[in-house]
């Protein structure tokens, strides 16, 4: 009977073991938690929320950040930001980590004769002052032109009524300036304000936009010039936009997209178009076209061919100066075209602010060999 009783008991404890094995193995995790750290995921963060399809699920919804670059704080507003490296980064307070950014190549300059704080970015090679970045290197004054030396093979005319003695020449008299002679026909091209008829036909005043039209035309080619009339240029040795550049006369073409300049119709307020180039740059034997880039947040606006860094713009019709212009908007944020720099002859940028900008006036030109106003009766055709 004892012998019965032993066999017995181990059968009823194994039976025990057995079953709790059985549960564990069909154990379903009752926590989101449970189920992440089944599956060998981070437990925190979890909620149960419904799907697309109304079932229960869970879901991690705490999202975190890590930002990539160096750490620092903005002296002026002791934000903390990051930047992607430090070559932009002028360091205030370094173990404070206050410091400021600028732009490539770009660097913080500080006000002359004022503290720390006070300055702002200028391209390098410049420096703050009062307001406007001035050249470190400064320009020499252009020496005075000398006198014209008293020519023994040519001598003055001899005096008389129209003649009398130099007060600059002791050798003898002076021949005065000859009067210029009225011509009786119109006047010459000029910038057609006050002209005397029939105007010149080299004036391109700007297009003009009406209702939610701009003026401006795809497939269409126009000079770019600001209010004061300086155009739109190119520097010589990089590829910078700039006011008043060292090479100006540049068509723009208003395309669609990078891949669509064919002629069409009137841009209406919201709808983009890019600026394709129509010169390329000076050493390019192949006048290989290009386009006004992206640039944004004080990084100068560049010639680039790259297509995917081509800029897109839009725009509202408006007026500057008495004349018809276009205020433009674009990059990330959808800001307003302005300068980049408080420099004589600044480059453009995209900045945040769509209220703080430059109106851009738009003058049509043929875009063939000629360049030239519609009205002049100059093309190709």
């Amino acid at each position: 009977m004892q012998l019965f009783l032993i066999p017995a008991l181990a059968l009823s404890q194994a039976f025990v073991v057995l079953s709790q094995h059985a549960e564990a193995a069909f154990h379903v995790p009752s926590t989101c938690e449970e189920r992440a750290r089944q599956a060998g995921l981070p437990t925190d963060g979890w909620e149960i929320v419904p799907d697309s399809n109304g079932q229960m699920v869970c879901r991690q919804t705490a999202v975190r950040e890590l930002c990539y670059g160096v750490e620092y704080i903005d002296a002026d507003t002791h934000e903390k930001k990051y930047a992607q490296d430090a070559s932009g980064l002028t360091w205030i307070d370094k173990t404070a980590q206050l410091a400021k950014w600028c732009a490539k190549d770009h660097v913080w300059t500080y006000e002359n004769g004022s503290g720390a704080r006070n300055g702002g970015c200028c391209p390098v090679g410049f420096h703050r002052d009062r307001g406007t970045c001035i050249s470190d290197t400064p320009e020499l004054p252009n020496p005075p032109t000398p006198a014209c030396p008293y020519h023994p093979v040519y001598p003055p005319n001899p005096p008389g009524p129209f003649n009398p003695p130099g007060p600059f020449d002791p050798l003898g008299p002076f021949n005065p300036p000859t009067p210029p002679i009225p011509f009786p026909g119109p006047q010459a091209c000029g910038n057609g304000h006050g002209g005397v008829e029939p105007s010149c036909t080299c004036t391109n005043y700007p297009v003009c936009g009406h209702g939610k039209y701009l003026g401006i035309k795809y497939g269409h080619c126009y000079i770019l010039s600001f209010s004061d009339g300086e155009q739109l240029g190119i520097d010589r040795d990089h590829t910078d936009y700039k006011k008043n550049g060292f090479f100006v006369d540049i068509p723009f073409k208003v395309c669609n997209s990078t891949t669509d300049c064919s002629r069409g119709k009137e841009v209406e307020m919201g709808q983009s178009f890019s600026l394709q180039d129509q010169h390329g740059l000076y050493k390019d034997t192949q006048s290989t076209k290009g386009w006004i880039n992206d640039a944004s947040g004080g990084i100068h606006m560049a010639f680039t061919t790259d297509a995917s860094h081509a800029g897109k713009f839009t725009g509202i019709p408006t007026c500057t100066s008495g004349e018809c212009a276009i205020k433009l908007y674009g990059g990330p944020s959808g800001g307003a075209l302005a300068y980049a720099c408080p420099m004589p002859q600044p480059g453009l940028t995209f900045y945040g602010n769509p209220k703080v900008g430059q109106k851009l006036r738009f003058s049509e030109v043929s875009c063939d060999e000629y360049e030239v106003p519609l009205t002049s009766g100059i093309n190709l055709q």
